[in-house]
């Protein structure tokens, strides 16, 4: 009975220290079709390094992307959209919420709505890509984010 008791505290202690390790070292969910590395900071932003496309200047060059989450009081400048004609025609109110990534520069790279009324999406975007940040910075080397932002269409 006591090699039983002593075979269980030894596998409980080893599945403790592999518990450990891989929540020192940031691994809380696996890697899709990209390397990734998972830093946790003190605000909970997770950056990643994944591997860009090819170019002929430069092989080895890598993209940092920070997952910055609600971006909306991020913006230097976030225009209002223009409320569709048909949407407002159509008595069409509610929330959009549109998935944008900005670029090292604080230009916004690519905006796509991914939640709201559809006759409501459109305008959301194109606000969204004129919008602007200051750029990100990690470790001095500038980073690409990608968050969300949402805009409120109310008639008034």
């Amino acid at each position: 009975m006591l090699v039983y008791g002593l075979r269980l505290f030894v596998a409980l202690i080893t599945f403790g220290v592999g518990v450990a390790a891989s929540w020192l070292i940031g691994f809380d969910r696996p890697a899709r079709f990209e390397k990734r590395i998972f830093v946790d900071s003190v605000s909970e932003t997770r950056v990643f390094v994944a591997d860009a496309p090819r170019s002929a200047c430069d092989l080895r060059r890598r993209t940092r992307v920070v997952m910055g989450g609600v971006l909306n009081e991020k913006a230097v400048s976030k225009p209002e959209p223009a409320y569709p004609p048909a949407a407002r025609a159509a008595g069409v109110t509610g929330r959009v919420v549109v998935r944008i990534e900005i670029g090292e520069t604080g230009d916004v790279v690519t905006a796509e709505a991914i939640d709201g009324p559809s006759l409501l999406r459109d305008a959301a975007e194109e606000a969204a890509r004129q919008a602007r940040f200051s750029p990100t910075r990690l470790s001095g080397e500038p980073v690409r984010v990608s968050g969300v932002i949402t805009y409120d269409f109310w008639l008034r």
